[in-house]
C-alpha cells in the first residue's frame, strides 16, 4: 500500500512539474484589437501610434508582435532571426513591444549595438494592453497573426533565454504565415 502511494505521488509531482514549465500568455485564437505605442527606433520614432492599425491599414499579409519585459542579447537573438525573415518578405510586419519596465533607453541601447529592423517600441500600459491578458510570469509573448488578426502561432516564454533558443521555430511559423 505504501509502495503504491509513494508511486502515485511520484507521478501527481512530475505531471505538476511538467505543467509548471508551460507557460500561456496572450490571445489564441484572433488578437485582441488595437493599442497604443512610442516608437523608439525605425520610421516611427519619436511617435506615438497604434502598430496593428498601421499593419491592418497596410493590408499586411501577416504580423509578428513581439511583447517583452527585458530587453538583452537574447531578445537580439529571437529579433534577428525575425528580421531575417522580414528582409526577404517585405510585407511581413514586426514590432517589439517593451512591457513592465522596459524603457525606451533600454530599447535604444539594443538599436544602438545591434542595428535591428524591426520597430522597437514600448506600450502606453505598463503591463501591455489589457485585452491581450499578457501573462506577468512570461518575459517574452510572441503572437505571430495574419491578415483579419487570425492568429496563427502564439508563443509564450519565461526568459529572454528560452525564446532565443525557439527563435529559429518563430522564424519558421513568421515565414510560413506571410506566404
Amino acid at each position: 500500500m505504501r509502495a503504491l502511494f509513494t508511486l502515485g505521488l511520484a507521478l501527481a509531482l512530475s505531471v505538476s512539474f511538467a505543467n509548471a514549465d508551460d507557460v500561456k500568455s496572450g490571445p489564441d485564437k484572433k488578437i485582441a484589437g488595437p493599442f497604443n505605442v512610442k516608437a523608439f527606433t525605425g520610421e516611427k520614432a519619436g511617435k506615438t501610434l497604434c502598430y496593428v492599425c498601421k499593419f491592418g491599414g497596410e493590408s499586411r499579409p501577416a504580423v509578428v508582435l513581439i511583447f517583452t519585459q527585458k530587453a538583452d542579447d537574447n531578445l537580439v537573438a529571437l529579433v534577428k532571426a525575425v528580421d531575417g525573415v522580414q528582409k526577404n518578405n517585405e510585407k511581413l510586419g514586426t514590432v517589439v513591444v517593451g512591457v513592465g519596465g522596459v524603457q525606451g533607453a533600454d530599447l535604444e541601447k539594443l538599436q544602438k549595438d545591434h542595428k535591428l529592423t524591426t520597430a522597437l517600441t514600448v506600450a502606453e500600459d505598463k503591463d501591455g494592453p489589457d485585452a491581450y491578458k499578457l501573462n506577468k510570469d512570461a518575459a517574452v509573448t510572441v503572437l505571430v497573426y495574419t491578415k483579419g488578426g487570425n492568429i496563427t502561432n502564439n508563443f509564450a516564454f519565461k526568459s529572454t533565454k528560452e525564446a532565443a533558443e525557439k527563435a529559429k521555430d518563430i522564424a519558421a511559423a513568421a515565414e510560413k504565415a506571410v506566404k
